[in-house]
C-alpha cells in the first residue's frame, strides 16, 4: 500500500525537477537569442523553446527513475526489492484467484476473425496450463456490420468452442455501432456487471499469457481498493522493417519508462484501454464517457475512451496502477509509417478532445497531467516546428531581431555566446539520448542474452537510434498538420487499424512523402542558398524529411525486416526465447507448424539443436522465421498453390497513369489448363490473350522482339531495359490447348509463328510466370488482359471466392523471399556403412516446396580439416535406378566412398531435380533429347536456362552446421565459386569422374563444352558397354 502523501511527494519530484531543468534551458536560449536585446520574434522563440523544451525533459526524469529502480531491483510502487517467480505481482499477496471470476472481452469491428481467433486460442491454452482456466470466461463482443465477415466470426467461435471446451467462450453482435469501442464494451458492462468481479479489456490484436491473467486477478482480490491495472503491452510478431523498429524500441525501452512512469503515477495511473483489468461494478457505474458540447472533431463522442475512464475511475476514489514489472503482455502495431500515422489521427483527434475535460469537476490533478501529456504528445510537434521555422527567420533574416549575432572568434563577448550555444545543445543531446543508452544498459545488465547478445543489442540500439532520428520529423510534420487540421474542423472516422506489415508501393511512398519531401527541399535550399553553417546545423532534420519517400517504402518492406532479422538486428525477447503464447500464434497465422518444431530447440545461438551441438547461429540464417509466408504475402502464397492446381488467378498493378490506376490480368499456367479450363478462360478475352514465355524459349524457338511482330534470328532474345527477359506472345482469340502447348514447349512448333506479335512482358504477367517458374512447373502462363468494371463472370468468381485477386507486388515479394530463407525441421540419427555416428537433418525453404537433406557422415568432432563437402542435386533416374543416362549415381556413391576414407564429411541432397527444374520438366527433357537435342537445348526449349540451380540454399546449410573450410568434391565451377563468393573457403577441389558410356556421352559433351565443367579426361575414357 502506498500512503497518499508519498505519491504527491514524487509527483512533486517530478515536476521540480522538470521545472528546473526547464528554466535552466530557457535562461541560456534566452541569453543565447537575446544577447543583443530582445525583440517580438526572440520572445516568440522563447514562448515556443520552453514547452517544447520542458515536453522532453518529462521522459528523460521518468527514464533516469526507471533505470535507478530496475538497477536496484525495486518495486517502483513499494520501493520494495522485486521478487521473483511465476506470478510475482507487487502488491499480490496470492499466488492466484480463490474466489473471483474475470470475464476477458475482446471488442472486435471488422477485424480478421481467424487472427482473432488465433489469439483467444492462445490465450485459452495459456489458461489452461496455469491450472487457475475455470476463474475466466472470454466475451467476443462484435460491432461488425460486414455480413460477410460476422459470417467468418461466427464460424470461428464454433471452432474455439470445439476446440477448447475449457473455458466457456461467448460471442455477442450488435446491430448497431453505438460509442465504438467504448459503447461496445459499455454495453457488456451493464448487462453482465452481475455475473463478474473483473474485466480484463483486449483489442483485436491483443495477447496476454495465462500466469499473467491469473497474477491480475489475484492482485484485485488482494486489494480491494483496486480499480484498474495497466500493463505493458510489448510489440510482437512484426516482419515489416518499420514494425521491427517499433518492437526493438519498446521491448527495450518500454520497461525503463514503464517503472519510471509508475514511480511518479502511483496509485493514479492512466489507462491504455486494452491489456488491462478494471474491478467490473465501478467501472460501470463511474465511467460513462461525457458528450463534449459542439461538433467534432473537439466537440461530440470522446474519440479516445481511454484516458478518461481511468480518470473517471481515479475521481471515484479507485486505484489505478501501472504493472511496470509484469510481463505476458503483447500487442502488435502497424506495419509502415502511413498506417502508423493514420492510428495517430485518431489519436491526435481524442487528445485534443481531452484537453476540453481539464475542468472536469473532482478530477485527481495526475489526471489533469495524463490529459495535458497526451495532448502534448501531438501539439508539442507543432511547437517544435514552429520553433524550428522561427529559428530560422532569427538566423536567415537578421535584420528582424536587431544587430546581428557576435562572431564567436571576433567580436566582443562572441565566444561567450557560442559557448551557451555548445552547452544548450549538448544538454539538450543528453535529455534525447540518455534514456535510450540507459535503457541499452539495463538490458546490457538483465536481458542482454534475450536480445541476442551484447554486439546485437548495441548494433541493434544505433540502427534503432539512427532511424528515430531520421523519422522525428518526418512524424513532426505529420502531427503538426494534424493538430492544424482538427483545430480547422476537419474530423476523422474510427476504422479499424491495419495489422501486420505492408509493403509501400513507390507511388504510395511518393504520395505519402509528399508534405515532407517539399518542406525539405524548401527549406533546405532556402538555409543553403543563404547560410550554409545554419544547413548544417539543421542537417539531421532535413535528412529524415527529403529521404521520406526512399524512408517510407524501405521500411515498410517485409523482405528488410526479415534481413535483419536474420543478420541479428532488432532481435526482441519474443523471437530470441519465443513464450509458448507468442509461438502459438505465429503458427497460427502463418500456417507454420514448422514454428512449433523450432520453438523448443531454437533458443539461444550456442545449440540450437540440444541433442548434437550441430547447427550454430540460426539467427544468422532465420531460424525462427516462418516458413510461410507473412500475412502481407498471403494472396501470393495462395496465388502459387491455385496456379499448381490450374486455377486463374487476377493479378493487379499500378499502371503508372492516375487516369486508368490499377490493372488487371487474369493468368493462369499452361500446364495446369485443359480443353474445358483454355476454352473457358479465352472466351473471357476482350483483348487478344497472350502467351508468356521466358527469353529462353524463344530463343529457343528462333524468336526475337519486334514492334511489328515476330522474326527469326539466330542470337536469341536479348534482355531489354525495365523487363527481367520474359515476353509475350499475343496469340489468336480462338487457340486450342494444343496451340498453347505446342508454343510453350514443342522443339518446333508445327503452327505459323510469323504472325505473332512479340512484346516485353507487363508486371502482371512477370509476376504470374514468376509464380510459375517458383511452383517448378513449365514456364509458360496464359494471359488475359481484363478491363475495369469487371466481366460479370469474373466480378462474381471473385465475390463467391472462385478466383484469388492478387497484387503484382505482393508476388514479386513473395518470389524474392520465398528462397531467402531455409530453416531446420527435424533430424534423427542414421548409421551408415561409411560412418555409424551419422545424422540426417531435413531443411525446408520459405515458400514450403522444396526440403533438402543435409547427411553428416561419421562423428562431425572427428571431420578432417578442411572437411569434405559434397553439393548433390538430387536425381531420382541416376542416384535410385542407376540410369546410364547421367553419372549422378556414380558421383553420390564416389563422395561416400571418400569420406569414408576420410574420416566423415557432409552430403548435402539437394532438392534441384534436373538441375533445377524439377522432376517433371526433367523427364520432358529427356523426351527432346530423344529427338537429337542436346541436355541444355533440351532445357531452353522448355523455357529454362542452362542450369536452374540455386547454391545460397547449400551455403545457409553449411553456416548453420559451421563449417567454413572445405574440400569440395564437384566438376562444376559454379559450386566453387558460389562457396567462395559467400566466405566459405574451398580450400580444395576434388574431382569426380564416372563411367562414360554412350548413353551419357551427350549429356558429358554438353556439360563440358556448353557449361564449363571439369570434365575433360572422362571424355577421353573409353566407351564402356561397347
Amino acid at each position: 500500500m502506498i500512503a497518499p502523501a508519498k505519491g504527491v511527494a514524487r509527483r512533486w519530484l517530478l515536476f521540480a525537477l522538470v521545472a528546473t531543468t526547464t528554466a535552466a534551458g530557457v535562461w541560456v536560449m534566452a541569453r543565447t537569442v537575446a544577447a543583443q536585446g530582445v525583440t517580438v520574434l526572440e520572445v516568440v522563440i522563447l514562448l515556443l523553446f520552453a514547452p517544447t523544451f520542458a515536453w522532453i525533459v518529462v521522459p528523460f526524469w521518468t527514464a533516469v527513475a526507471g533505470f535507478i529502480l530496475r538497477m536496484l531491483r525495486l518495486d517502483p510502487l513499494t520501493l520494495r526489492r522485486v521478487r521473483t517467480g511465476p506470478g510475482a505481482l507487487p502488491g499480490s499477496g496470492t499466488a492466484a484467484p480463490t474466489e473471483s471470476l474475470t470475464a476477458l472481452v475482446v471488442p472486435v469491428f471488422k477485424e480478421d476473425p481467424d487472427a482473432v481467433a488465433a489469439r483467444i486460442a492462445a490465450m485459452v491454452r495459456s489458461l489452461v496450463a496455469t491450472g487457475f482456466a475455470d476463474r475466466f470466461h472470454f466475451h467476443i463482443l462484435s460491432d461488425t456490420p460486414d455480413p460477410d465477415i460476422w459470417a467468418r466470426e461466427e464460424v470461428a467461435w464454433v471452432r474455439l468452442q470445439a476446440e477448447h471446451p475449457e473455458i466457456p467462450i461467448f460471442y455477442r453482435r450488435r446491430e448497431s455501432n453505438t460509442g465504438r469501442k467504448a459503447g461496445n464494451v459499455g454495453e457488456f458492462c451493464r448487462r453482465c456487471v452481475d455475473d463478474y468481479d473483473f474485466m480484463v479489456v483486449l483489442d483485436a490484436d491483443s495477447l496476454m499469457s495465462g500466469s499473467t491473467l491469473v497474477a491480475l486477478a489475484a492482485r484485485m482480490e488482494a486489494d480491494p481498493e483496486l480499480g484498474l491495472v495497466q500493463t505493458v503491452p510489448l510489440p510482437v510478431l512484426q516482419d515489416t522493417l518499420f514494425g521491427r523498429l517499433i518492437q526493438f524500441a519498446g521491448c527495450l525501452y518500454g520497461p525503463l519508462l514503464a517503472t519510471g512512469l509508475s514511480f511518479w503515477q502511483t496509485d493514479s495511473g492512466n489507462y491504455w484501454g486494452h491489456n488491462a483489468i478494471v474491478r467490473l461494478r465501478p467501472f460501470t457505474e463511474h465511467c460513462e464517457l461525457p458528450v463534449l458540447p459542439g461538433r467534432p472533431p473537439l466537440g461530440g463522442e470522446v474519440l479516445s475512451h481511454d484516458f478518461v475512464e481511468g480518470a473517471l475511475l481515479r475521481r471515484a476514489g479507485w486505484k489505478v496502477e501501472l504493472a511496470a514489472g509484469l510481463d505476458g503482455s503483447w500487442e502488435e502495431v502497424p506495419g509502415n509509417v502511413p498506417d502508423y500515422a493514420t492510428r495517430d489521427r485518431r489519436w491526435a483527434q481524442g487528445s485534443l478532445q481531452h484537453l476540453r475535460l481539464l475542468r472536469l469537476p473532482g478530477l485527481h490533478p495526475a489526471s489533469r497531467v495524463h490529459f495535458t501529456l497526451g495532448a502534448m504528445g501531438f501539439v508539442s510537434s507543432l511547437l517544435w516546428l514552429l520553433f524550428l521555422l522561427a529559428g530560422t527567420v532569427y538566423v536567415l533574416a537578421p535584420d528582424l531581431h536587431g544587430p546581428r549575432i557576435a562572431d564567436p572568434f571576433t567580436s566582443p563577448g562572441g565566444s561567450r555566446a557560442f559557448l551557451l550555444d555548445v552547452s544548450l545543445l549538448a544538454v539538450t543531446a543528453v535529455i534525447l539520448f540518455l534514456p535510450k543508452f540507459l535503457g541499452v544498459v539495463d538490458g546490457m545488465v538483465s536481458r542482454r542474452r534475450s536480445f541476442g547478445g551484447s554486439l546485437r543489442l548495441s548494433a541493434s540500439a544505433l540502427t534503432e537510434g539512427l532511424f528515430s532520428v531520421l523519422m522525428a520529423p518526418i512524424m513532426m510534420l505529420y502531427h503538426a498538420v494534424f493538430v492544424v487540421s482538427i483545430v480547422l474542423g476537419r474530423s476523422v472516422p474510427w476504422e479499424p487499424q491495419r495489422r501486420g506489415g505492408s509493403r509501400l508501393s513507390w507511388a504510395d511512398a511518393l504520395r505519402a512523402a509528399a508534405a515532407p519531401t517539399v518542406v525539405g527541399v524548401v527549406w533546405g535550399g532556402a538555409t543553403l542558398m543563404m547560410s550554409p553553417l545554419f544547413f548544417a546545423w539543421l542537417s539531421p532534420i532535413l535528412a529524415g524529411l527529403l529521404l521520406s519517400a526512399p524512408l517510407l517504402r524501405w521500411t515498410s518492406s517485409p523482405s528488410l525486416g526479415q534481413t535483419a532479422r536474420r543478420v541479428g538486428l532488432l532481435r526482441v525477447p519474443s523471437e530470441v526465447v519465443p513464450p509458448r503464447e507468442v509461438s502459438d500464434v505465429r503458427s497460427a497465422l502463418r500456417g507454420g507448424v514448422e514454428d512449433r518444431l523450432l520453438g523448443e530447440d531454437h533458443r539461444y545461438e550456442e545449440d540450437p539443436i540440444e541433442k548434437t551441438g550441430v547447427l550454430r547461429e540460426p539467427g544468422n540464417v532465420g531460424a525462427k522465421h516462418s516458413l510461410i509466408a507473412g500475412s502481407s504475402m498471403y494472396n501470393a502464397e495462395r496465388g502459387l498453390f491455385d496456379l499448381r492446381q490450374g486455377r486463374p488467378l487476377l493479378v493487379t498493378e499500378e499502371t503508372g497513369d492516375a487516369r486508368s490506376g490499377r490493372s488487371a490480368t487474369l493468368l493462369a499456367a499452361v500446364e495446369g489448363l485443359d480443353s474445358n479450363r483454355a476454352e473457358r478462360l479465352l472466351s473471357l478475352c476482350v483483348a487478344p490473350p497472350r502467351l508468356v514465355l521466358t527469353r529462353h524459349r524463344l530463343a529457343a524457338m528462333g524468336l526475337t522482339s519486334s514492334s511489328n511482330g515476330a522474326h527469326p534470328s539466330s542470337n536469341g532474345v536479348p534482355s531489354p531495359n525495365g523487363t527481367s527477359g520474359t515476353y509475350a506472345l499475343r496469340v489468336e482469340t480462338d487457340a486450342s490447348l494444343h496451340r498453347l502447348v505446342e508454343l510453350s514447349c514443342s522443339a518446333i512448333p508445327t503452327g505459323g509463328i510469323e504472325g505473332l506479335q512479340l512484346s516485353p512482358a507487363t508486371g502482371a504477367e512477370e509476376a504470374g510466370l514468376a509464380l510459375v517458374r517458383l511452383g517448378r512447373l513449365l514456364p509458360a502462363v496464359v494471359a488475359v488482359p481484363v478491363a475495369a468494371p469487371y466481366p460479370e463472370e469474373i466480378a462474381r468468381m471473385l465475390d463467391d471466392g472462385a478466383l484469388l485477386r492478387v497484387d503484382a507486388d505482393e508476388v514479386r515479394a513473395f518470389v524474392a523471399s520465398a528462397g531467402a530463407e531455409v530453416v531446420p525441421i527435424s533430424e534423427a540419427p542414421v548409421p551408415l556403412a561409411e560412418g555409424a555416428d551419422s545424422r540426417f537433418i531435413l531443411f525446408r525453404e520459405g515458400h514450403g516446396l522444396q526440403e533438402h537433406v543435409a547427411i553428416l557422415v561419421g562423428n562431425e568432432a572427428e571431420w578432417p580439416d578442411p572437411v569434405p563437402v559434397r553439393l548433390h542435386s538430387a536425381c531420382l533416374t541416376g542416384d535410385l535406378f542407376g540410369s546410364l543416362r547421367c553419372d549422378c549415381g556414380e558421383q553420390l556413391r564416389g563422395s561416400m566412398r571418400l569420406f569414408d576414407a576420410r574420416g566423415g564429411g557432409i552430403l548435402l541432397y539437394l532438392a534441384q531435380e534436373g538441375r533445377g527444374i524439377g522432376l517433371r520438366n526433367k523427364f520432358r527433357a529427356y523426351t527432346l533429347q530423344e529427338g537429337g537435342l542436346d541436355t541444355i537445348d533440351a532445357d531452353s526449349a522448355l523455357g529454362f536456362g542452362p542450369d536452374e540451380r540455386r547454391y545460397d540454399v547449400a551455403v545457409r546449410i553449411l553456416q548453420m552446421i559451421g563449417v567454413k573450410r572445405i574440400e569440395l568434391l564437384t566438376n562444376n565451377p559454379e559450386k566453387v565459386r558460389a562457396m567462395e563468393e559467400a566466405g566459405i573457403t574451398v580450400v580444395r577441389r576434388r574431382p569426380l569422374h564416372g563411367t562414360l558410356n554412350r548413353h551419357n556421352l551427350p549429356y558429358v559433351r554438353a556439360k563440358v563444352q556448353r557449361a564449363g565443367h571439369w570434365l575433360g579426361d572422362m571424355l577421353s575414357q573409353e566407351l564402356s558397354g561397347d
